[in-house]
């Protein structure tokens, strides 16, 4: 009896860790020639480094700020300097958002048992979620070399209140994504 305690008690404490976490993971692939010791300084490759794509929900004006702000501020926190001249990094950054619409379709049986004395009969239940997944991308370029060296990027389901205040979660998905820069 005792082990089935313990096991019932490891299963709520796993279920309650996955309900409170957001679940944004950032993910990445890169360039396995590439020397990102060798990186100090960077920049954004362009004046406007943000590139929207898909069917984006309407963007807050101030999206590209708030991600070039959290970008910025998880870099120089990994050691890396700023540099306003593209030409005087080491490595550029862009970015890449977009958006889908989602329909998530579940069934179910449902047991009911009627007047029928043999047994009872099945129903299917069936329910659908329309939802939007985003997704945001970061790539890195080498400035020497002219070439992409590094991509991260991390899924989520868009909310309401993330499309009203998208800040503190744009500030938890890059720190999701750069997570894994530089790649060990």
């Amino acid at each position: 009896m005792k082990q089935a305690e313990t096991l019932g008690v490891v299963f709520l404490l796993s279920l309650l860790a996955s309900c409170t976490s957001m679940g944004i993971k950032g993910q990445s692939d890169y360039d396995r020639t590439a020397d990102f010791s060798s990186y100090k300084a960077f920049s954004w490759i362009s004046k406007s480094p943000l590139v929207a794509s898909g069917s984006a929900p309407i963007l807050n004006p101030l999206f590209e700020t708030y991600l070039k702000r959290s970008t910025m501020s998880e870099l120089r926190r990994k050691g890396y300097q700023f540099v306003a001249d593209p030409s005087n990094a080491d490595f550029v950054v862009a970015f890449t958002v977009g958006a889908r619409d989602m329909l998530r379709i579940d069934s179910y049986p449902s047991y009911y048992r009627g007047r029928y004395r043999w047994g009872g009969v099945y129903y299917q239940n069936v329910s659908t979620t329309r939802y939007t997944e985003g997704q945001v991308a970061i790539d890195v370029f080498d400035v020497r070399k002219r070439t992409p060296v590094w991509h991260g990027w991390a899924t989520k389901r868009i909310s309401k209140s993330d499309i009203q205040n998208p800040k503190p979660v744009l500030e938890e998905v890059v720190a999701a994504i750069l997570a894994n820069y530089p790649p060990q």
